[in-house]
């Protein structure tokens, strides 16, 4: 018996063609045809194909894990294949092993190969989850981290205001700012970034959860033009860009080459500056007894602590992350 398929110019078609005819005949030989012409020189056994081609969600999972092993190791490649299916199929439809139409499959193909050109996962769905919400992400955003959400969590715990203000510098995605005004919901939280895209991105997900955010495009090394207008506050907090220069080569290459680089470095001679320029805008934005909390680099945990305290500051913390890293600096504006 001989099966005749018509392949098409799509190659997702082809794939799903091949794998619904070779799922029912097997042991026969398929022949392909060129636009109706057949093609003697492409005889092909049933068999081969069911090694190639899939159309089943969990065997398009396995096969995207081993081909993403080289750039992330078994074990993240296959936590990051997982992930991709849940977030986009949902973890019902992914439990159920479903057979994929056409249009599902091309979206997977396109996924996979955003993937395997080192695009980050969150990227890809245009989504990441922090403090148990979901957010819009793109590459004009930095991918909010876990150590982030333990900053946040620091914060929350040590606020004793009902009705904080509060000022998010280098906002990002917003996932800081919209965080402490979803879970101190009398706040007044000002998000600044000098990134139109970042604050579009902060727009959106304040939107998304229905929370106001007053948001300020501005430069922090620039603050004359713009400080004057914001009010004092309770609370500043940031996660400025620190990483110096050099340090590019240790470096993941989804981060160097996908998340936006003013966010990552700091475009100045000196890597803390923005350490520097915050500490004493606060010194003139912080009310008596107001607190500023920075995400630092775990290497440079003294040196901004001297910062500082160069600045007038008292009661200068130095926290660690879960993984025990030096990662969050806080500081009391004395009365």
């Amino acid at each position: 018996m001989k099966i005749f398929i018509s392949i098409d110019k799509h190659p997702i078609h082809a794939l799903y063609t091949i794998g619904c005819v070779c799922t029912n005949f097997m042991g026969h030989d398929i022949y392909r045809t060129d636009q109706g012409r057949l093609n003697p020189f492409h005889r092909y056994p049933a068999s081969v194909f069911l090694f190639t081609f899939t159309t089943m969600l969990n065997d398009l999972i396995k096969q995207l894990s081993q081909q993403l092993t080289s750039i992330y190791g078994s074990r993240e490649a296959n936590n990051i294949a997982q992930y991709l299916a849940e977030e986009h199929f949902g973890k019902p439809l992914v439990r159920s092993n479903p057979t994929l139409d056409m249009e599902q499959l091309h979206w997977w193909e396109t996924a996979s190969k955003r993937l395997l050109s080192n695009e980050p996962v969150q990227y890809v769905l245009g989504k990441a989850w922090f403090y148990g919400r979901k957010l819009k992400v793109d590459p004009s955003t930095l991918i909010p981290r876990p150590e982030t959400e333990e900053l946040v969590e620091l914060i929350l715990k040590e606020n004793n205001s009902s009705n904080p203000t509060i000022l998010d510098i280098g906002c990002g995605s917003g996932c800081i700012a919209l965080t402490l005004k979803l879970e101190i919901p009398n706040s007044e939280v000002f998000a600044l970034d000098k990134s139109t895209g970042a604050l579009e991105v902060t727009r959106t997900n304040a939107a998304l959860y229905n929370a106001h955010l007053t948001l300020l495009e501005a430069d922090m090394l620039n603050p004359e033009p713009w400080e004057a207008q914001l009010p004092q506050f309770d609370i500043i907090v940031s996660n400025p860009p620190y990483i110096a220069p050099e340090d590019k080569k240790t470096m993941e290459n989804n981060v160097l080459m996908f998340e936006p680089m003013s966010a990552l470095f700091a475009e100045h001679a000196d890597p803390l500056v923005f350490y520097r320029e915050i500490s004493r805008f606060a010194t003139k934005k912080l009310k008596p007894g107001g607190k500023l909390y920075f995400e630092i680099p775990h290497n440079k945990a003294e040196t901004i602590e001297e910062i500082v305290k160069s600045y007038g500051f008292e009661e200068i913390r130095i926290l660690q992350d879960m993984q025990g890293n030096d990662r969050m600096l806080t500081a009391i504006f004395p009365q």
